[in-house]
Parts: C-alpha cells; sequence; structure tokens
C-alpha cells in the first residue's frame, strides 16, 4: 500500500484547519489545472525503498514524498510550508487506511518560478507497505 501514501498524505493536510483555512480545497496530487488560483499544495511520491528480510518479505517501506507549496507572495509560501512540516513531521497512526510509523523531514528547498515562489520539502515516510482496515 506504500504506493498509495498519497491517500494518507491528503488525509493529513486536508484534516489540519490551518492549512485548510490558507488553501481551501487546493491540495493536489502531482499536478494542477491552470485555473488554479494562488496558493496551493501539489505532492508527489519520489520514491519508495523497501526493507526486506532474509525471507525477502519487506517489513516496511520508506516512501520519499515530495510537497510542493506554490504562492505568489514569498513569506505566505514560507508560512505555508511550516504549517504542512507540523502537519506531517513526526506524524504516526492510520490515515486512509495506510499505516504510518514515522514521518521525517529530510530536505528542504526554495525557487522562483515563472513569477510564483515555490517551497519544496522533502519527507520520507516509513509505512508497513500494507492495507490497514
Amino acid at each position: 500500500m506504500s504506493l498509495q501514501i498519497g491517500k494518507a498524505i491528503y488525509d493529513i493536510l486536508h484534516s489540519n484547519t490551518e492549512i485548510v483555512a490558507k488553501l481551501q480545497d487546493k491540495i493536489f496530487p502531482l499536478i494542477v489545472d491552470n485555473t488554479t488560483t494562488f496558493p496551493f499544495i501539489v505532492y508527489k511520491r519520489t520514491g519508495i525503498t523497501p526493507a526486506y528480510t532474509k525471507d525477502r518479505f519487506s517489513s516496511n517501506d520508506t516512501v520519499t514524498v515530495d510537497i510542493i507549496v506554490a504562492s505568489e507572495v514569498y513569506y505566505e509560501s514560507v508560512e505555508i510550508a511550516d504549517l504542512v512540516r507540523l502537519a506531517l513531521e513526526g506524524k504516526r497512526g492510520t490515515y486512509s487506511n495506510i499505516w504510518i510509523e514515522d514521518i521525517r523531514i529530510i530536505s528542504a528547498d526554495e525557487d522562483f518560478i515563472e513569477d510564483t515562489f515555490i517551497q519544496t520539502i522533502t519527507f520520507n515516510i516509513i509505512t508497513n507497505g500494507k492495507y490497514n482496515s
């Protein structure tokens, strides 16, 4: 189920009242419609590293996820990125039926592209790789 980590990310971010107050429902996987107004968040899975045992079974997966915050205002992009970090870092539990063991920030970057301030935060998420019902 690690391939479905986006469901858990959406669940966590969308349940955060401060993020929703700033973005409404503008939290998207991979792409954004060109009519979407600022600010918004895009999330994407960028890698999975399974932890195989000697029996060739994976006990846990480490999933790498990028969260991209886009805004026309620099300080707003940083503020939302901080909210995202607070909402995700250290989380554990079941979200959208996916068990998350831990979430850790591993990198953060910023850029300015086409009149847009971009904050990219990269997280490693440890899951059990299974669907929890």
